[in-house]
């Protein structure tokens, strides 16, 4: 079984979600200790929002672990109806928290297993380093159960680190993802109308920090 240290928290590969909720058990509504907790909208997100037009009026948006909220948020002032999760529990109760008055539906759930109930709902989905956050051997699952939540006319938005080097579990977390990410999204059915690469924002990846957009074609 291969494990890694990630500051006080061991991980374990064949249990790869479990170090999730003891770190936000150690933190509070602050998101102290939680290395990737901005407590503001992502701003890859953020810059991306000030150059597209998102009216969520009467649409649907999931937001894939949700973290500390913020981007969920950022989408319910948009009109959105929002439904976002995390794997750990502690998390989204730090959400509820943090903003009471919010209508978005803060669920635990686990990416790693399916949720048929999200099946093709989503008019938008919004990922942001998920996949670079978990083990490579579980990058096909999740990029498929990703995809799998856009409806049809419906978009994604990826926003990744990108490197040159190979994944592997040795090198991580995070887990920089590769170029490939795009064509995995593409062989699930979805097709892509505009890929940016910021290359001073990369806090990991050698290449950059990678914001494409996906669609699924209507039926």
């Amino acid at each position: 079984m291969k494990t890694k240290q990630q500051g006080q928290y061991t991980i374990q590969e064949d249990q790869p979600t479990d170090w999730f909720e003891p770190l936000y058990a150690g933190s509070g509504t602050n998101g102290e200790g939680v290395p990737w907790a901005s407590m503001e909208t992502h701003p890859s997100f953020g810059r991306w929002l000030a150059q597209n037009s998102l009216d969520g009026e009467g649409n649907l948006a999931l937001v894939v672990g949700c973290g500390m909220g913020d981007d969920a948020i950022e989408l319910e002032s948009l009109g959105f109806q929002v439904t976002a999760f995390d794997v750990s529990e502690t998390a989204i109760k730090f959400c509820r928290d943090r903003f009471p008055q919010s209508n978005v539906d803060f669920v635990q759930a686990d990416l790693l297993e399916a949720q048929s109930q999200w099946r093709r709902k989503f008019d938008f989905v919004l990922e942001i380093y998920t996949v670079q956050a978990l083990p490579p051997r579980y990058e096909k699952e999740l990029i498929e159960n990703i995809s799998d939540f856009v409806a049809a006319d419906g978009r994604l938005l990826v926003i990744a680190e990108v490197g040159s080097e190979e994944r592997s579990f040795e090198n991580g977390p995070p887990w920089v993802l590769t170029c490939r990410h795009v064509d995995s999204f593409e062989s699930c059915g979805l097709e892509v109308v505009a890929k940016n690469i910021e290359k001073d924002s990369s806090d990991f990846g050698d290449i950059g920090t990678f914001v494409t957009t996906f669609k699924r074609s209507g039926r």
